[in-house]
Order: C-alpha cells, then structure tokens, then sequence
C-alpha cells in the first residue's frame, strides 16, 4: 500500500524521547509536518487537564502544568510524570487514528505521534521519588522508583502508580500496582508489594539481581513517603 511507504518527518521529541527524521530513500514518501502547529501547542483546560504536541518542548509545560514541569526538570524527569499522571498519546497512521499510553509507546514506521492528552490532577494525590547510582564497572546502573497514590475517603489505596526507571527506560511495576490498589491503608503492605515490584526484574545475572535486591528499599521508601504525602495532602 502506498500508505505504508509513508514517513513523516517532525524533528525530535523530547516527550517521547523519540526521532521522527526519515532519510529519503527509494520508494518511500516523506510528508514534512515540522511546522504544524498540532505538534507543538500547548493548552490547559479550566479544569486542569493539558493537551500538549508531542513536539512541544517539555519546558513549554513549565509555567501552565508545573506538575508536569517542575522548577530545574529535565526532558526525562518530564517523560516520567506524563506516565505517572495517565497520558495518553493519539498516534496518526494508516487512515485511522489510535490512542496508547506514553510508557512503552511503539510506533510503526508510517505513523505519528501528534497530541498528547493528561487527565486534570487529582486531589491528594501523593508523590515520591528515590534514585540510586551503583558504580561497579560492567555492573553499574542508575534507578530510580516513583510512586503515586492517594487515599480515598474509605481509607483504601487508590491511583497507585509505581513507575521504575532504569538507566533511562521507564517501566510500571504492574503487578504491585495491583496489589495495593483499593486495599485498605496499611502500611503493612509495603514490604510485599516492594517484592512484588522488584520481581519484575528478571535476576539472571549479577547485575540484574543486584539491580532486584536495590529495589526492594527503594520501593518501600517511595511507598511511605507518597503515602505521608497523600496523607498530609487529603
């Protein structure tokens, strides 16, 4: 099909950490969409969800969505709070549109990114983030844990987030998510649903169950802190 020879050029996207710059190549028709203005806008509703451009710049989110772009957040730090507050992003391609979450995003080759929409935040939402560095040669690495939660009036766990970076690739710890959503606010928990989350990283070498054993704290500290922060904020 001549629709699937499509590419569309846009430049980068520091949202999605992603670049959309195809090389001309035989066979294949590029559509330049750089200049649309789609892409790059920015608009918050009275209510406080955002719509931005995959294209925009995470720094055009600073003055209207600070909970998106703190003071001094990097591109990455931005990524992360885009998944941690539900974005979804509408995906052009192939004659239909589709809607997907920012985390874990795949595009094939003749589609585009174009509108990113976050849900307005919800009150008494409580965040924490903990980061470590392990230097150890070959069996280095950078993670970091952010939790999201808030407290409902009936005393349960509820928008449980847990979002797990490392070395730069964000993923949900799905299954404690799980297992703390709407269970009753007990502090308990914790502990089990810190495995739960470091079980999602398959140890089968050192690095990796270093990388498992160095979740398990982090996940617990996270838990605790969004959860005072959820507290302070009801």
């Amino acid at each position: 099909m001549h629709r699937e020879r499509t590419r569309f050029r846009a430049g980068e996207s520091a949202l999605l950490a992603l670049v959309l710059e195809p090389a001309p190549t035989e066979g294949v028709v590029v559509v330049d969409v750089g200049a649309s203005e789609e892409l790059h806008a920015v608009a918050v509703t009275a209510g406080g969800a955002v719509r931005v451009g995959a294209f925009a710049s995470p720094q055009a989110l600073a003055e209207p969505a600070p909970h998106l772009c703190p003071p001094g957040a990097g591109a990455a730090e931005v990524r992360l709070r885009l998944a941690l507050y539900d974005a979804r992003v509408t995906v052009y391609g192939l004659g239909r549109t589709r809607v997907a979450p920012v985390e874990g995003l795949v595009l094939a080759p003749y589609e585009l990114p174009a509108v990113i929409e976050v849900p307005a935040p919800r009150a008494g939402l409580g965040i924490a983030e903990r980061r470590i560095l392990q230097r150890d040669g070959a069996a280095s690495f950078a993670l970091g844990v952010t939790v999201a939660l808030r407290v409902s009036l009936l005393g349960r766990f509820e928008h449980v987030r847990i979002l797990l970076d490392l070395d730069g690739s964000v993923r949900r710890a799905n299954e404690a998510e799980a297992g703390l959503e709407k269970q009753r606010c007990e502090r308990d928990r914790f502990p089990e649903i810190a495995r739960l989350a470091a079980s999602s990283i398959a140890g089968d070498d050192a690095r990796s169950s270093a990388i498992a054993r160095a979740l398990v704290p982090l996940v617990m500290a996270g838990l605790r802190d969004a959860f005072a922060d959820a507290r302070a904020g009801a």
